[in-house]
């Protein structure tokens, strides 16, 4: 039985209205289109195979002798977990990839362990908030967005299995010789011992995390995996990773940061929002409202399709025979209207290889950020000759790791701490 927690709005059958898709509008969730009348039992089907991370409690201690339960504070941490395992399972199962609660592929269950509440998981809670530190977030401490963002950029560089290189536009741009030379990169990971792991909320801020050689590190998966299923798509990247990424080039997840209003999101932004919706590359959206986090992953009419991390359930175990996952996959179809969203969020997109990038750069530029005056973000192919050289973010043994990624221009008085372009 799920436990609402106690920053838990209305009860969730409250928001699973039904009735709400009676429309003709098209509904587009990452990437794929349905029929809000006809396809309602695929809609909720499609929704449910999403992986869903939600509070937990009695888990083992973050760093020893933290938190126990991230129940009030790790809403955004379970978010950005959300925005990167739709990511994982797009890299390697295929956007079309639906889950089966009676046969669990290997694949699948490996990517889920990666999630898992446990130090030794890469992309565990204890990981995220402990890195957290790095970006002057104590443990227990709120994340917003863009902290999340920069939190998944440094954890990713462990995971040799999957490769991904996150690049986190900062300040509404997007530069393609940036990205294009970050994917190209190779990233230099410093894997730790036992004895130097994080042991508190107090460890160093530029200490990366520990990933012991285990069940739940890539590396101990990475030789004993299943291959994906084919299930091509015609109008869209592959809609199954048919193609091993060239050794030149590790898949893309961008990031881009946003901040469309002061206090309250400018309904201008709705079409640009449904047509990032619409696109193959689309892996979701982290946002919410203010210190209520959510992922958002569909549209239909002016409102948003989303999962709610804001139930706290006991930790599971899935490295026990006969772990049940079912706790992973939301039985709600939730939505909210458009205007009530908070203006701060950032969106994800999903770059196989360097022909879907420049597939998704064409896109933008025909379609998405043409939909908005002004636009969501900046799309442009080089930096300005005035501006300081790009250093890619490839590891904490890089010597170049604390050089930042852009440069502070504005008004020294104004300080923002998510670091967002305001949109007028």
């Amino acid at each position: 039985m799920l436990e609402t927690c106690v920053t838990m709005e209305p009860g969730y059958y409250e928001f699973e209205d039904h009735a709400f898709f009676e429309i003709d509008d098209p509904v587009f969730i990452l990437g794929r289109e349905f029929n809000a009348k006809q396809d309602l039992e695929e809609i909720k089907h499609f929704i449910r195979s999403r992986l869903w991370f939600t509070y937990r409690k009695n888990f083992m201690p973050i760093g020893g002798t933290g938190p126990v339960s991230d129940q009030g504070w790790g809403c955004m941490l379970r978010c950005g977990q959300m925005l990167l395992a739709q990511s994982l399972i797009v890299r390697h199962l295929g956007r079309e990839w639906i889950w089966d609660r009676d046969h669990k592929e290997r694949v699948y269950w490996n990517i889920l362990r990666l999630f898992q509440d446990k130090k030794s998981c890469m992309y565990s809670l204890h990981q995220i908030a402990q890195m957290g530190v790095s970006e002057r977030k104590e443990v227990g401490e709120w994340f917003g967005p863009n902290t999340a963002a920069q939190v998944l950029k440094k954890l990713a560089i462990y995971d040799e299995w999957s490769r991904l290189a996150v690049h986190v536009a900062m300040d509404n741009l997007v530069i393609e010789q940036d990205v294009k030379l970050l994917c190209k990169s190779q990233p230099r990971p410093r894997r730790r011992t036992d004895s130097e792991h994080l042991e508190g909320a107090t460890a160093s801020a530029a200490a990366p995390p520990t990933i012991p050689e285990g069940c739940c590190s890539a590396a101990s998966i990475n030789s004993d995996l299943s291959p994906a299923p084919s299930t091509a798509s015609t109008d869209a990247p592959s809609a199954a990773p048919t193609e091993t990424p060239s050794n030149n080039w590790r898949p893309l997840l961008l990031i881009v940061p946003l901040r469309l209003g002061l206090t309250e999101m400018n309904m201008c932004y709705l079409k640009a929002i449904k047509e990032y919706f619409a696109l193959p590359h689309c892996v979701g959206i982290i946002g919410g409202r203010p210190n209520h986090a959510l992922y958002f992953l569909g549209v239909v009419g002016d409102e948003l399709l989303y999962l709610d991390p804001h139930e706290c359930q006991p930790a599971v175990d899935l490295d026990e025979d006969e772990s049940d996952d079912s706790s992973y996959h939301c039985p709600f179809l939730l939505h909210m209207p458009f205007d009530r969203v908070d203006p701060s969020l950032a969106l994800g997109f999903l770059c196989m290889n360097e022909s879907e990038f420049d597939e998704l750069a064409s896109r933008l530029r025909t379609t998405l950020l043409k939909s908005s005056n002004p636009p969501l973000f900046e799309l442009v192919d080089a930096r300005p000759k005035s501006w300081p050289k790009f250093v890619p973010y490839l590891g904490e043994d890089d010597p170049t790791a604390r050089i930042k990624e852009f440069t502070v221009v504005g008004d020294a008085q104004f300080d923002s701490e998510e670091e967002f372009e305001l949109l007028q």
